[in-house]
């Protein structure tokens, strides 16, 4: 008789990033972090998975905890960091976002973060240049790209009507809001700290 195979935490791992499923990314990343509690890809993964569905608060937690573990994430940087901002939490992303300043002005994620950031600031110009640089030097993520270039349109469309706060609270009745920051985690394995 044979005995059964199971999966090591690399395989589960790889089975989690390729996952359409919710629950089963879950159930997989938490075998993986049973067999490897440091591994902070699983933490990050599994922030971004309960961030999709709705968990921000574990989103949060999570995420931190990728962070603790292995400060050179920085895609889970930028994600926590932009959980923080949806959830009105301006300060909290700034200190989160400041890890990102080393990585220099042309970084895609730097530039990013400067436009997010002048978003909430009711700065529409310099969030567009900021998000428009970001995303020409953005080679690595276009899942990420995509969710720029919506933030673009919307800030382009406040800019004549509302104000940045009235664009949050819009964005968070409707798709936009935390969608926008869901469809880039998993697509991204994290190679590019």
């Amino acid at each position: 008789m044979k005995e059964d195979k199971i999966l090591d935490s690399e395989e589960l791992l790889h089975l989690a990033m390729h996952s359409n499923n919710p629950e089963l990314t879950i159930e997989y990343l938490k075998r993986v972090l049973e067999m490897d509690c440091d591994n902070s890809k699983a933490y990050y993964l599994l922030g971004a998975t309960h961030a999709q569905i709705g968990m921000y608060d574990r989103a949060i937690q999570e995420m931190s905890k990728a962070l603790e573990i292995d400060p050179t994430l920085s895609t889970a940087c930028f994600q926590l960091g932009l959980l923080h901002l949806t959830s009105g939490r301006v300060e909290e992303a700034r200190e989160v976002w400041s890890a990102l300043d080393k990585l220099g002005e042309v970084n895609p994620l730097y530039l990013f973060k400067r436009g997010m950031l002048s978003l909430v600031s009711d700065e529409f110009d310099a969030c567009i240049d900021d998000l428009t640089k970001g995303i020409a030097s953005n080679q690595i993520n276009a899942a990420l790209n995509n969710d720029m270039q919506k933030i673009i349109d919307k800030a382009n469309e406040a800019r004549n009507t509302t104000s940045a706060s009235d664009l949050s609270q819009k964005s968070s009745n409707t798709d936009g809001g935390h969608h926008i920051l869901l469809s880039a985690y998993k697509s991204n394995d994290e190679t590019e700290h």
